[in-house]
């Protein structure tokens, strides 16, 4: 297999240690899954926003934001996938801040459509939910944006001071 003669040469990693592959095009499982994991987000939006126009027109403009944010977030995730960031790192770190940042934007417009849309019945269930992950997922991803622009010791000293006061 094309696996198999890869790993013979030393050009991807084992399979119980994935990461990108070593030399460009071979890359291993983490580019395979990006790329699926992005396109079925892709789906998700379209498929959220024809549900969304089905039964709740007065939302289009909303619902349309979201569109476009989640559209950003997986090229943006296609990009981090596909770019190996040892060859290509502005692409791949580009990308990756992209995508984490249109996530955000669209889990923040997907909770205001949960509050504004009735599309399941679920929604009394569904919206404290959404609150917390999208709060979560935001302050996570401020926190991930930091580390990476900041000196790591410095960002965990900062971190420990704001947490404990």
């Amino acid at each position: 297999s094309r696996y198999g003669l890869a790993f013979s040469n030393n050009h991807v990693c084992a399979l119980t240690d994935c990461s990108s592959g070593t030399y460009p095009p071979e890359n291993s499982l983490f580019t395979a899954t990006i790329n699926a994991g992005s396109f079925m987000f892709l789906l998700f939006c379209i498929f959220h926003h024809a549900h969304i126009m089905e039964r709740h027109s007065s939302q289009s403009m909303m619902s349309k934001f979201a569109l476009v944010f989640g559209v950003i977030a997986a090229m943006g995730a296609f990009a981090a996938g596909n770019c190996n960031p040892f060859h290509v790192s502005l692409l791949h770190y580009l990308g990756a801040a992209i995508s984490f940042m249109c996530v955000c934007f669209y889990t923040c417009i997907l909770t205001v459509l949960t509050r504004k849309c009735a599309l399941s019945g679920y929604e009394k269930v569904l919206y404290p939910l959404r609150i917390s992950s999208t709060v979560i997922q935001v302050i996570v991803t401020i926190i991930c944006i930091l580390s990476q622009i900041m000196e790591p010791t410095f960002f965990l000293f900062y971190f420990f001071i704001v947490v404990l006061s």
